[in-house]
C-alpha cells in the first residue's frame, strides 16, 4: 500500500484514488481481530503549494513510534537512528527512512511525500484505513460497501481520527483543473520509456500515466513541477516491489537527485550495501531493490561502504581494520607478546608467536590450566599442579586444605618443587641459590623460582598464598597434573592418566591426589554469598569495580576479559572468613593477569585493599640497650631458639611493650599475631582441621574443639605402621597407594603414622586390600571391572590394566544456543551476549574461501529488559534458503538447483534439519537450538560458534579474523547488517530486576538437586544454573516459565548427549501436554524423556536416518501395527497407502 505526491493513494488490493484530506487519518490499521497488532496513521500538509506528509505515529505491539522530519520519538522518548529494541528496526538510508517490525511489517518514508508500506500476507482480511481491507479484490468493501457505492471523498473521510481536543474539518471537493489540449505527453513517454519496459509487464501503467498528468494540469496553474517526480518515483518503487528491476530515467534535466561523497544515484540497487566492516552483506540480502545513492561499481575493484572512517566509497584493498576501538589502515601491524597481526584490506593476518603457558592456583580453589580452562577445585589433600610426563624432569605439587568451617573455604598451604625427585619447598624460605633453582623475593608479597629449564614459579604470599607457573613452550604436549596438557586445546584438559576425559573438575582433580588416605572431594552447589546478606553487598560493591567499565581496572578490560575474575572474587569474598584479605587477593590476581599483557594498573589500591601500602615497620621504637631477645608472635605459640643464645647489648630497634615481631618485621599486639603450628602461620581467624580438632587462632594461641582421635585401630586386612618404632628415613602411611594413586610417586617431607596394606596390597577405595592388577578403571567417580564398556561421545573405552582403551572416531561438534543468548562454542567456549540484530552464528565462508552454508540467527525479544522469548533462523544452502520461526520453517528458492539438499524431521519438541554435507540443526522452536558439524570442517568455519579447531582461546575471532578478548567486541562484529547498532553491555537483570531473583534461585535449583544426580557426575552444571538464574530473572513480562524450563532443558539435553536420561519434567515443573495429539479414547501419544530413535515415517519410510541422533525430548507415538506410518504434518500414525 502507498501514498505519494498529490495525494494519491494504492491500496493493498491495487486502487489508486486522490483523497486531498489534510486531517490525522488511519493510513492502516489491524482490525477485526481481538488484539489489534498495529496501527499507523498519517497527517499531510501543505509546504510551498507541495504537499507533504508531516508526521507518522504508528503503535507496533504495544509500542509507539512517532516520525516527524529528523526526529523518531519511540514512547515519546527521543532515540538515535539506528535503532533496534523490542523487535522494531528503524534505519536511515540515503533516501529512506526504514522502520521494520517482526510481526510482518515494513514502512519506508521518503521523508517527504511517499510511503510505502509492505504487509506480511498473514494480516489478508484484517486491516482497516486508507489502504482498505486486504482482501484480494480491488474497489470491494472499499468503494463498494453492502451495493452502496462510495466516493473516493467519503471513503477517506470515514478513516478521519481526531485527537482529543481536535474538531478537523471533512474534505469536501476534489479540485478541478481545466488541461490545455496542447499539453507535454512526457507522462506518457516517460512512463512507457525504455527505463521502464521491464516494469510495463509487471505493473500495469495507465492508473501512473493519469494521475501524472492530473498532476500536471495542476501544476499549471500551482507553479509546482516537482508533483510528476513523485509518480515517476512511485511507479518505480512499485516495479522494484513487484520483483521488476526499473533502469535510470532521471536525467540532468529531469528530477535529478544529489549524492553525497563519491556515491552516485541509482534507481534500482541492493539495500544491502557492503561495508569495510561486512564486505559481503550483500550476497544474503532478502530485500527487493531500492532507489537511492549506493557505491559506484569499479571497473576492475569492487568498491565498498567506508562504514570506518565514514568517508565514502573505496577499494577493498584500501579498507582499515579495528582492534579493540583503534583503527589501523591498511599494512600497518601491531605486535602483542603472543602474536603479530597485520591488516590486509579490512582483515587481519596474524602469526601467532609460541609463548609461555601459565598456570595459576588463585584464591586457594580457582585454578586455570596452561590451555586457560577454568575451574574451581576445594580440594583437602597435596595435588600434582603439574609435571613433566615425558622426561619427569620437574614436578610442581600444592596442597590444598580446609582452612573455613565450610568445605568449600580451602587454601593453598605450600607449593612444593621437585626435581630429579630431589625436593624443594616454596615457603617463606630466604635466598636460595642451588645449581638449578634461583629463589629470590623481589617484595615482601611475593617470592620467585626461577629454574634453568624453564620452570617459573611465582609465589604470592599477602595477601593470600597463591602460585602462577610458567612454563616454556619447549614443555608443549607433555605435562600433566590439575594444570592440563599445554596443547591448546582445552576440551581434552580434564584427560587423566588412564586415557579418557573426565566430565566434571572434581572428578579430574581426585585423580591427582598423591595420598592415598585423603578424601574424595564431592561436588558442592551451595552459593557462599546466599549465606550472609552484608558479606554479598560488600563483594557486590567491591568486586563490582572490576567490571565497571569506568572502574580503576577498566583500562584492561579489551586485554582480559574481568568476568570469570568477578566470579571468583564474588565467591572468595562471600567465602572468607577474612572478606577484606580474599577480595584484595581476587583483585590482585586480576592487576598481575594485566601485568602479564603488559598493562600496568597504576593507583588501583587508593580506594580498595589501602591497608597493605601502610604495613611497615613504622611501630618499632629505638632502644639503646636491647639485651633480650626481640618479642615475636612465633614465641608466643612455641618456644624461640634465639632467646637461648646470650649476646652483649645492643642499640636498634624492637616492638614495644605488649607488641610482638610478626612475620613481616611488623610490631602487632598478640591478638592480630598468626598462630604456628608445626611451624607454619596460621593467620588471626583461620581454622585448621586435623585429627578430629577444629582450631582456630585467638590472641596468637590456638584454640581446639574436639577431641583428638584415638590411635587408631585398625580394620582387617590393613595393618598399624607406627613411625617412632620405625628407622628414620622409612617412609610411612603418607606412600600407602590405592587404585587412584597407583601413577603418582610418593612424595614424603615426614613419616606419618597409620594404618597401612600388608605386603605391597594396594587400597581398592573402599577399605580393603587388593592385588595392584585388580584395581578398577574409573571414570567420572564410577568404577568399572576390567574388560567393561562405556561410551565417551562417539567411541567406545574398554577398561584394560587399569586403563582405558578407545576406540579414535572423529565425532560431530555441537554448537549449542539456548535461553537469553547463552553459547557453547564447538571447542568448548562459553559467553553470554545478547544483541538485538541478526548475527552469523556459522558459515564456512570464512576469509576468501567460497563456502556452502550459513546459518544465521535473530533473537526476537519479549520482556522490556530485551530478553529473547523465541529466534528466527536462517539457513543458506547452495540456492536454498530455509526460514526457521514461529514454531515452523518455509523455503525460499533463490537458484535453480533441482537436488535439494536437506532433509527436515520432526522429532518430540525438535523440528530437526539435517543437510548432505553435514550440518545437522536441531531447534526446540522456541529459544534453543543445537548445530552438529561434520569432523570435516575442522577450522574452516567461522561465527559466533567459534572455529571449531579444538582451540577455544581463539573462538572469539572476529570477521576481521582478529582474536579479542571482550565478548561486545566479538559479538558486535559478526552482525549481518552494518547499519543495526551495536550490542554496548553485558546487562545482569538479576540486579535490574532484584525482586525476580529468589524466585529464580528456588527455581533453577532443581538443576543442582537430586533430580539431576546422576548427570553431575557427568556434565558440570554450575554454568547451566547460572544461565538459568539470569534468564529467569530476565523474563519479566511474560514467558518466564519458558525461560525457565528451556534453561533447564538445556541442561537435560546436555546429560543425554552423554547418555544419561533424566525425566525431570512434572505436572508442576514445565509439563509437556502430549496428550493434546490423541484422538478421543486414544492413546497412542505418550512423553519420551530422552527420546525415541529414528521413525518410520511418511517421508521417511524405510525408517533409516543419516545420524541417529540421541535423546530430542518430547512428545512421540507408538505406533501400532496396521498403522505403522508416522504422518508428520498431520501428527498421526496411518497406513502407508494414506502417506
Amino acid at each position: 500500500c502507498s501514498t505519494w505526491g498529490n495525494f494519491h493513494f494504492k491500496t493493498f488490493d491495487g486502487d489508486i484514488f486522490t483523497f486531498p484530506g489534510l486531517c490525522n487519518y488511519v493510513f492502516a490499521s489491524h482490525c477485526n481481530t481481538p488484539y489489534e497488532d498495529f496501527n499507523i496513521q498519517i497527517r499531510r500538509e501543505v509546504v510551498a503549494n507541495a504537499p507533504t506528509i508531516s508526521r507518522i505515529i504508528m503503535k507496533l505491539e504495544g509500542v509507539v513510534a512517532e516520525l516527524t522530519k529528523g526526529v523518531v520519538m519511540i514512547n515519546s522518548n527521543r532515540v538515535q537512528l539506528p535503532y533496534s529494541q523490542s523487535g522494531i528496526t528503524i534505519e536511515k538510508s540515503s533516501i529512506y527512512l526504514k522502520v521494520g517490525s517482526k510481526i510482518g511489517i515494513v514502512l519506508l518514508w521518503n521523508e517527504d511525500d511517499s510511503i510505502l508500506l509492505e504487509l506480511n500476507e498473514k494480516y489478508a482480511n484484517q486491516t482497516c484505513g486508507l489502504c482498505g481491507d486486504f482482501n484480494g479484490f480491488p474497489i470491494y468493501n472499499e468503494f463498494i460497501s453492502n451495493n452502496i457505492r462510495m466516493t473516493a471523498l467519503q471513503f477517506g473521510n470515514l478513516q478521519k481520527m481526531d485527537g482529543p481536543t481536535e474538531h478537523c474539518e471533512d474534505t469536501t471537493s476534489l479540485p478541478t483543473y481545466n488541461c490545455p489540449d496542447n499539453f507535454d505527453d512526457i507522462c506518457q513517454k516517460t512512463l512507457t520509456s525504455s527505463a521502464f519496459a521491464e516494469c510495463n509487464d509487471l505493473v500495469d501503467v495507465r492508473e501512473y500515466i493519469k494521475a501524472c498528468e492530473d498532476d500536471l494540469c495542476r501544476s499549471e496553474e500551482s507553479k509546482n513541477a516537482s508533483c510528476i517526480c513523485d509518480t515517476f518515483a512511485e511507479y518505480s518503487r512499485q516495479c522494484a516491489h513487484a520483483g521488476g528491476h526499473p533502469l535510470n530515467w532521471r536525467t540532468s534535466n529531469l528530477c535529478s537527485k544529489k549524492c553525497p561523497y563519491n556515491m552516485q544515484y541509482q534507481e534500482c540497487n541492493s539495500p544491502c550495501a557492503d561495508t569495510c566492516t561486512n564486505p559481503e552483506r550483500s550476497q544474503f540480502c532478502e530485500e527487493h531493490c531500492i532507489d537511492g545513492c549506493f557505491c559506484p561499481p569499479g571497473k576492475f575493484l569492487r568498491t565498498v561502504f567506508d562504514d570506518i572512517s565514514n568517508s565514502g566509497c573505496i577499494p577493498q584493498q584500501q579498507c582499515s581494520c579495528i582492534y579493540n576501538g583503534n583503527t589501523y589502515t591498511t599494512g600497518t601491524s601491531f605486535s602483542e607478546p603472543c602474536q603479530t597481526c597485520t591488516c590486509n584490506g579490512g582483515q587481519w593476518s596474524c602469526q601467532d608467536k609460541s609463548c609461555p603457558g601459565t598456570c595459576s592456583v588463585e584464591g586457594g580453589s580457582h585454578i586455570s590450566t596452561y590451555d586457560k580452562k577454568r575451574y574451581d577445585h576445594h580440594g583437602d589433600c597435596t595435588y600434582v599442579l603439574s609435571k613433566d610426563c615425558k622426561d619427569e624432569t620437574f614436578t610442581i605439587l600444592v596442597e590444598l586444605r580446609k582452612c573455613g568451617l565450610t568445605d568449600t573455604e580451602t587454601c593453598l598451604k605450600t607449593v612444593t618443587l621437585n626435581m630429579n625427585k630431589g625436593q624443594t619447598e616454596g615457603d617463606s624460605a630466604p635466598r636460595l641459590h642451588s645449581a638449578n633453582v634461583t629463589m629470590f623475593r623481589p617484595s615482601t608479597f611475593f617470592m620467585i623460582m626461577q629454574t634453568n629449564f624453564g620452570v617459573q614459579l611465582e609465589v604470592q604470599f599477602t595477601p593470600m598464598m597463591q602460585v602462577f607457573v610458567r612454563l616454556d613452550p619447549i614443555f608443549k604436549e607433555q605435562t600433566c597434573g590439575l594444570c592440563g596438557n599445554f596443547n591448546n586445546i582445552q576440551t581434552d584438559d580434564f584427560k587423566v592418566i588412564s586415557g579418557i576425559i573426565e566430565g566434571t573438575a572434581t572428578a579430574f582433580a581426585n585423580t591427582w591426589k598423591t595420598q592415598a588416605s585423603c578424601p574424595n572431594i564431592q561436588q558442592n552447589f551451595e552459593n557462599p554469598c546466599a549465606l550472609s546478606i552484608d558479606n554479598e553487598k560488600y563483594a557486590q560493591h567491591w568486586c563490582g569495580l572490576l567490571t565497571d567499565s569506568k572502574g580503576p581496572f577498566a583500562d584492561c578490560h579489551y586485554a582480559v576479559n574481568p568476568s570469570v575474575y568477578h566470579t571468583n572474587c564474588m565467591f572468595d569474598t562471600c567465602n572468607c572468613e577474612n572478606s577484606e584479605d580474599c577480595l584484595c587477593a581476587a583483585l590482585s590476581s586480576y592487576v598481575r593477569a594485566c601485568a602479564a599483557k603488559g598493562i600496568q594498573l597504576q593507583g588501583w589500591r587508593t580506594d580498595v585493599c589501602p591497608k597493605y601500602t601502610t604495613s611497615c615497620p613504622k611501630s618499632l621504637s629505638y632502644s639503646y640497650t636491647i639485651s633480650s631477645c626481640q618479642p615475636t608472635c612465633r614465641s608466643l605459640s612455641e618456644p624461640d631458639v634465639t632467646c637461648n643464645i646470650k649476646f652483649v647489648p645492643v642499640d636498634g630497634c624492637t616492638c614495644i611493650n605488649g607488641t610482638y615481631m610478626d612475620e613481616s618485621g611488623k610490631c602487632v599486639p598478640a591478638n592480630e599475631c598468626p598462630c604456628y603450628y608445626r611451624g607454619t602461620p596460621i593467620p588471626f581467624g583461620e581454622v585448621v582441621h586435623e585429627n578430629g580438632h577444629v582450631c582456630n587462632c585467638v590472641q596468637g594461641r590456638l584454640n581446639c574443639i574436639g577431641a583428638p582421635n584415638p590411635t587408631p585401630v585398625c580394620e582387617s586386612p590393613m595393618v598399624y605402621f607406627d613411625c617412632k618404632n620405625n628407622t628414620a628415613g622409612k617412609t610411612g602411611a603418607e606412600c600407602q597407594k590405592s587404585c587412584q594413586t597407583l601413577d603418582m610417586q610418593c612424595y614424603s617431607s615426614q613419616c606419618t603414622s597409620g594404618c597401612v596394606c600388608p605386603n605391597g596390597l594396594v587400597l581398592d577405595g573402599n577399605g580393603g586390600c587388593i592385588p595392584e592388577e585388580e584395581c578398577p578403571c574409573i571414570h567420572n567417580e564410577a568404577m568399572y571391572q576390567p574388560g567393561e564398556k562405556i561410551n565417551a561421545g562417539c567411541n567406545t573405552c574398554v577398561c584394560k590394566n587399569r586403563k582405558w582403551e578407545c576406540t579414535k572416531n572423529q565425532c560431530l561438534g555441537t554448537c549449542a544456543v539456548y535461553g537469553d543468548g547463552h553459547y557453547n562454542t564447538f571447542d568448548d567456549k562459553r559467553f553470554s551476549f545478547n544483541g538485538n540484530c541478526e548475527y552469523t552464528l556459522v558459515q564456512d565462508h570464512c576469509g576468501t574461501a567460497s563456502g556452502t552454508f550459513r546459518v544465521v540467527t535473530e533473537n526476537i525479544p519479549c520482556g522490556n529488559t530485551g530478553t529473547t522469548c523465541s529466534k528466527s533462523i536462517k539457513v543458506f544452502l547452495e540456492s536454498y534458503e530455509l526460514i526457521l520461526g514461529e514454531e515452523h520453517v518455509s523455503v525460499v528458492k533463490r537458484g535453480q538447483n533441482d537436488t535439494v539438499p536437506y532433509t527436515v524431521r520432526y522429532m518430540g519438541m525438535y523440528l530437526v534439519i539435517e543437510t548432505t554435507s553435514g550440518l545437522i540443526l536441531m531447534w526446540d522452536k522456541k529459544t534453543s537450538m543445537f548445530i552438529k558439524l561434520s569432523p570435516d570442517f575442522k577450522g574452516q568455519i567461522c561465527g559466533l560458534c567459534g572455529n571449531y579447531d579444538g582451540n577455544s582461546i581463539n573462538d572469539f575471532t572476529t570477521r576481521s579474523q582478529s582474536v579479542v578478548e571482550n565478548v561486545l567486541e566479538f559479538g558486535n562484529s559478526w552482525k549481518v547488517s552494518s547499519t543495526c547498532p551495536d550490542a554496548y553491555s553485558i546487562k545482569d537483570p538479576c540486579s535490574t530486576n532484584p525482586y525476580r531473583k529468589s524466585w529464580s534461585e528456588k527455581q533453577c535449583s532443581i538443576i543442582n538437586s537430586n533430580v539431576f544426580a546422576a548427570c553431575h557426575s557427568q556434565v558440570e552444571p554450575a554454568k547451566y544454573y547460572q544461565a538459568c538464574v539470569t534468564d529467569a530473572c530476565a523474563c519479566d513480562t511474560g514467558g518466564d516459565c519458558d525461560c525457565f524450563c528451556t534453561a533447564v532443558a538445556a541442561y537435560a539435553q546436555a546429560c543425554s548427549e552423554v547418555g544419561v536420561c533424566i525425566a525431570w519434567r512434572s505436572p508442576s515443573i514445565c509439563p509437556l501436554f502430549c496428550d493434546y495429539y490423541n484422538q478421543q479414547g486414544e492413546c497412542e501419544w505418550h512423553y519420551k524423556p530422552c527420546g525415541a530413535s529414528c521413525m518410520k515415517t511418511c517421508r521417511n519410510p524405510s525408517g533409516k536416518c543419516l545420524n541417529d541422533l540421541p535423546g530430542l525430548e518430547g512428545c512421540y507415538p507408538n505406533c501400532p501395527a496396521d498403522k505403522p506410518y508416522f504422518h508428520e504434518d498431520q501428527m498421526k500414525c496411518v497406513s502407508l497407502c494414506d502417506c
